[in-house]
């Protein structure tokens, strides 16, 4: 099975004959065991107008070379031009097509470096990698592997979006950058023993309601520090909710888990913790167990304007005091709420 290249030019040299027919497609044969990528595909089946199947009929010149070629593959049940070389079925290849699933492109230089160009209706996919150096000792027919450099991607399935990948020396992926019409992202990773852990977010999104996030996650690829910017206000909140932080003109409010609240304005500033509350504005306001400052104060006042105590003659009368003792009611009022 020689490359389609020497087969022209024995046609040339030799006055063969060529024979075109059209066939439909009816199996695309996908390389599950390729070196590169189990969804190449190098060759298909074909059912010719009378009915005969013919396998293997070739996409590319060579179906053994898989280091690099340029291949278009047909979509299933379509319609092909089949080219046969001297009535050799073992010589029969695709010369024109009327649908196409998809292309893919692979490009190698001496270095060992490959350049995969992956086409579809709705994807359009470029990866840089190139192939490991051989271990010592291994044995020159195993299987090669290979390791991502840099790769671009664009989907227009569902929410279209570009994406950008870029791998370490090992072929880690240390950072990806997602673009839509809505929402810019950058993920930076870090290797944490054999796998890669996110470890910043910066997050860029439109809409109604701009804003910007930014999060920090620790080794393990947990959420220790998120910060989010938008319009109106500033939040930074640490380990998951334990504390947050939420900035707003005229306002900044402390939120820590287990009942802490602190909030201080324009207007008033106001501290919580469980059943207390403690606010300030134009007067203060304490509660604590649901009971309130000022009106307990306010019994109690009522209760010494009562007060009688025993005397050798009777019970004695009100507290001569008693007016002094209201108006410190009144400016109880005038300080609490």
């Amino acid at each position: 099975m020689g490359n389609i290249t020497d087969l022209i030019k024995d046609v040339a040299s030799k006055n063969q004959i060529i024979e075109t027919f059209a066939a439909k497609v009816i199996e695309i044969n996908n390389e599950i065991e390729s070196f590169h990528n189990p969804e190449d595909a190098y060759t298909v089946n074909i059912m010719r107008a009378d009915g005969a199947i013919i396998k293997n009929v070739r996409l590319k010149a060579s179906i053994l070379d898989v280091e690099q070629g340029i291949i278009t593959i047909p979509k299933k049940d379509s319609w092909v031009l089949v080219t046969i070389i001297d009535g050799v079925e073992t010589r029969a290849f695709v010369s024109q097509f009327s649908e196409i699933e998809r292309t893919f492109i692979r490009f190698k230089n001496d270095e060992n470096q490959y350049l995969e160009i992956n086409s579809e209706a709705d994807k359009f996919q470029m990866l840089f990698k190139e192939k490991e150096a051989s271990q010592s000792g291994t044995s020159s027919t195993a299987k090669p592997t290979y390791k991502n450099i840099a790769q671009i991607e664009f989907s227009g399935k569902n929410d279209s979006n570009i994406t950008t990948s870029f791998y370490d020396e090992n072929g880690k992926e240390i950072s990806k950058n997602i673009f839509n019409g809505n929402q810019q992202q950058t993920i930076l990773s870090t290797i944490n023993g054999d796998n890669a852990k996110e470890r910043v977010k910066f997050t860029l999104s439109s809409g109604e309601n701009p804003n910007a996030q930014m999060q920090f996650l620790d080794k393990e690829g947990d959420e220790k520090q998120k910060l989010t910017f938008d319009e109106l206000h500033t939040e930074i909140n640490f380990n998951k909710g334990n504390s947050i932080f939420n900035l707003k003109d005229k306002e900044a409010k402390i939120t820590i888990k287990d009942g802490f609240e602190a909030t201080i304005s324009d207007t008033k500033t106001s501290f919580k913790k469980d059943k207390l509350t403690f606010e300030m504005d134009n007067k203060f306001k304490i509660d604590a167990e649901g009971k309130n400052l000022l009106t307990e104060l306010n019994g109690l006042i009522d209760e010494i304007v009562k007060i009688t105590v025993p005397t050798p003659v009777g019970p004695s009368g009100p507290p001569m005091n008693s007016t002094q003792i209201a108006g410190i009611k009144e400016k109880l009022a005038e300080l609490l709420k």
